[in-house]
């Protein structure tokens, strides 16, 4: 049995890591980096300690993990987000002697690189993907210039996620589009630099999480994104389907080849798309979000594999999920209703037809307690939904 840390801001993505730890086994740690009120996540049985570092002050982080270290035997790592791996990252020579951690060859600073979304574009291309076409503004102080050669429509994402936020994430139809929505974000991120695609219809989108050792690489099954989030939730998934790697299969040994190809271990959440019979590369994300706990949920558990290699503890590489699967994420759902943007006779429906849920579990009964004790009257978003609708249809 170890002491795990868990480090990040989402309650959902913190809670599927503690299950997934905790059903393992290990005692679980939380740091908590966006308010110091307790979440939902508080209140899993397997939570022993639970504390809170405010983002983005860096040296609070370092440390409330420091204040975790063990004489016994050393202390695992296991970031749920891009700030918390980027942190954890950029300080191994500091945190090496006393923690387990995902890292790429124990060099600091490795992770933080590869976060880059347009590096990763030519490593993809090098490895024979299919991608997107990029263009890079380079945003310092607010300064920045858009280059003539981007093709329009376009959809502009931050360079490096934590640098910025979703709300930049939206089709582009011209440079004075494109120069509004960059003028907003530099407004609030003046060092946001910013990667430019171009705007290419999406039949179907996939997340792929695994597990790497650093030569083997675990790939268990994909995830079909049905819906997504709106508002706050923009691009998170609030519904998917689990299924095999079969159909693109492919494209899956590339994806085998390609995380073999950069040395890493720790977990992983690739994004990709279909579009015209063709999947595309779209990015890597070097951590496990809260999707993760999908695939967990069907029996593979992809964080204790890695807690087991960093121990010296046997795993089983061969694992995969063949049966197709529905979970929700009952907060982005329910957050959605709230909001007025899903009926809540859809969230009932959603809610009774899945196999997987991210908060209620029978075995963990805490987190859904307390979740279900802070809903709300639906007469509200009732209301909020009926007038989104009359407003479209207008």
């Amino acid at each position: 049995m170890s002491k795990v840390i868990i480090i990040g801001r989402n309650y959902t993505s913190r809670l599927g890591m503690i299950r997934a730890a905790g059903r393992a086994g290990h005692d679980i740690y939380v740091i908590k980096t966006n308010t110091p009120k307790k979440a939902v996540d508080a209140y899993s049985k397997y939570v022993k300690g639970y504390l809170y570092a405010r983002e983005p002050d860096r040296k609070q982080l370092i440390d409330t993990i420091m204040s975790l270290a063990e004489k016994e035997q050393k202390t695992i790592i296991l970031p749920v987000d891009d700030y918390a791996a980027s942190v954890v990252d950029e300080h191994i020579d500091v945190l090496k002697e006393d923690f387990l951690f995902p890292n790429i060859e124990m060099r600091q600073g490795a992770i933080n690189e590869l976060m880059d979304k347009d590096l990763q574009k030519e490593l993809a291309i090098k490895a024979g993907f299919n991608v997107a076409k990029g263009w890079v503004i380079n945003i310092q102080d607010g300064r920045y210039e858009i280059p003539d050669t981007i093709q329009y429509p376009c959809f502009p994402k931050p360079q490096v996620s934590f640098t910025g936020n979703k709300t930049c994430m939206k089709r582009c139809e011209d440079k004075s589009e494109l120069e509004k929505t960059v003028k907003s974000l530099v407004s609030i991120f003046p060092n946001c630099s910013l990667l430019i695609e171009e705007f290419i219809q999406i039949d179907k989108e996939y997340a792929t999480l695994g597990f790497s050792d650093g030569k083997n690489v675990v790939l268990p099954a994909t995830i079909h994104l049905l819906e997504s989030g709106r508002g706050s939730h923009k691009g998170v998934t609030l519904r998917g389907k689990i299924t095999s790697t079969e159909e693109y299969s492919d494209f899956f040994e590339r994806l085998k080849t390609f995380i073999q190809s950069i040395h890493l271990v720790g977990l992983f959440d690739v994004d990709s798309y279909v579009s015209g019979g063709k999947m595309y590369f779209n990015e890597l994300n070097l951590r496990f979000g809260a999707s993760g706990f999908a695939i967990t949920g069907m029996g593979v558990n992809l964080p204790e594999m890695l807690i087991n290699y960093l121990t010296g503890n046997p795993y089983d590489i061969h694992q995969t999920i063949r049966e197709d699967a529905v979970f929700v994420n009952e907060k982005v759902a329910y957050e959605d209703m709230m909001n007025g943007f899903i009926a809540p006779w859809n969230y009932s429906k959603y809610i009774k037809e899945t196999d997987v849920r991210f908060i209620y579990d029978k075995d963990d009964m805490g987190p859904n307690q307390v979740f279900t004790s802070l809903k709300e009257s639906k007469l509200k978003p009732i209301a909020k939904y009926l007038l989104r609708s009359l407003r479209l249809m207008s």
